[in-house]
C-alpha cells in the first residue's frame, strides 16, 4: 500500500488524534468524493500555515487512489487540509446542534 507524507499543521495533527480519525480513511474517502464529482480538488496552492508548528505525517493509499492522485495536478497537502477543516466545521456545527445552540 503506497504511502503519501504529508505536513499537518499542529491543532488538526491534534483534532485528528483526539477524535480518533483515520486520516488515511478521511482521504481515501475524499479523492472517492473527486472521483465522483461530489468535491473538486483544490486550486490553491497554499494552506494558512503562519505561527503554527507542523507535524509530518503520512496518508496510506490504495494504489488506485495514488495513481489517480498522480494523474492530476494539485497540491497533497492543501487537501487534506480542506478535509480536516470541513470535518472540523462539521463537529463544531454537531456540537452546537446537541447543545441546541441551533
Amino acid at each position: 500500500m503506497p504511502t503519501k507524507d504529508v505536513r499537518l499543521r499542529e491543532d488538526h495533527h491534534r483534532f485528528v488524534q483526539d477524535e480518533a480519525l483515520s486520516l488515511s480513511g478521511l482521504v481515501q474517502n475524499g479523492i472517492d468524493e473527486v472521483k465522483s464529482g461530489d468535491r473538486d480538488l483544490p486550486t490553491e496552492t497554499d494552506r494558512e500555515t503562519k505561527e503554527y508548528n507542523l507535524i509530518r505525517t503520512s496518508v496510506s493509499l490504495t494504489d488506485e487512489h495514488d495513481d489517480f492522485i498522480a494523474s492530476r495536478e494539485f497540491v497533497f497537502s492543501v487537501f487534506v487540509h480542506q478535509l480536516i477543516e470541513e470535518r472540523i466545521e462539521r463537529e463544531q456545527l454537531l456540537q452546537r446542534i446537541q447543545e441546541g445552540d441551533i
